[in-house]
């Protein structure tokens, strides 16, 4: 009977952050049901811990596949309360917006937003949430957002309109669960060494002939920078697993190299002179990078 297990779900666990939070769950006990959208993907990690994750295999845009799946895993492992849910899964599509395809726009926000929305809801019931008021044992929500949800930088308009979103998300449902004991946490960090970095290279070359084609020229520079100034992942699972085990955690938890620096340019700055460093840093060229 695999019902005395503890059970966590995490979207998106392919690479990156997603693939280092199941890793380390699944190694200290937890039975980690994780999302991918390729098969291979999901052999390969299912391969590795064969007996303490679960694998499935959707894309989250597509609501019906989704919540079929979810249903048939947590029937067969006869899940009733779910540890915590981790809304990892997300895409960053570049490009500055007056050109930036509405397809790749809408991408953006259905996955980064809208279907977090759809498999939170799909897991409250697991999560805690039921008529007779607060949980015996209620779990958690976390979301992996960015410091892109707490600044908006140049041709990553599309991502930042998304992690904004999500930010906001949080707060509602943070406010809305507190009734059932349920927690939700931010994870907000800066750039870290994973492959979005190296997906990225090349796909700002279609702007090169726009009005914005000379800072698109520098655009492969400034993402190889970005990389190299990029915070090892294990920060990110260390956030995550204090988020899961503390009595009382924070309600964000910002990962930044320089925190108290950009909360000041974040939170305190005013508009005009955020506007001007950006600008500036813009104006020289390949040293730029999103904050």
């Amino acid at each position: 009977m695999m019902t005395s297990r503890k059970f966590i779900l995490i979207t998106g666990v392919s690479t990156g952050i997603g693939y280092a939070l199941l890793e380390h769950w699944a190694s200290c006990g937890y039975h980690v049901i994780g999302t991918v959208r390729k098969q291979e993907d999901a052999d390969r990690i299912q391969g590795r811990f064969p007996d303490t994750t679960t694998i499935l295999v959707f894309d989250v845009r597509d609501a019906a596949t989704c919540e079929k799946k979810l249903t048939e895993a947590f029937n067969q492992l006869e899940v009733q309360r779910l540890t915590s849910l981790v809304n990892n899964a997300g895409v960053a599509i570049p490009g500055p917006l007056q050109y930036l395809d509405e397809s790749d726009f809408e991408a953006q926000l259905d996955i980064n937003v809208k279907a977090v929305r759809r498999i939170t809801n799909f897991c409250l019931p697991y999560l805690g949430v039921q008529k007779n008021g607060t949980a015996s044992d209620p779990g958690r929500i976390i979301m992996i957002s960015s410091v892109s949800g707490l600044f908006n930088s140049p041709y990553n308009g599309a991502y930042c309109i998304s992690k904004h979103a999500l930010e906001s998300m949080v707060d509602v449902y943070r406010r809305e669960l507190m009734p059932f004991g349920i927690k939700v946490i931010s994870i907000q960090p800066g750039p870290v060494k994973t492959e979005i970095w190296r997906k990225s290279i090349n796909t700002l070359d279609k702007y090169l002939n726009t009005e914005y084609g000379s800072i698109m020229q520098h655009a492969n520079k400034l993402i190889e920078n970005t990389e190299k100034s990029a915070m090892p992942v294990d920060q990110v699972v260390q956030l995550a697993d204090k988020a899961l085990k503390d009595s009382n955690p924070p309600t964000r938890m910002l990962l930044h190299k320089k925190k108290w620096l950009f909360r000041i340019l974040a939170y305190y700055l005013p508009d005009k002179w955020a506007d001007k460093l950006v600008a500036r840093a813009l104006a020289s060229g390949d040293k730029y990078r999103p904050v």
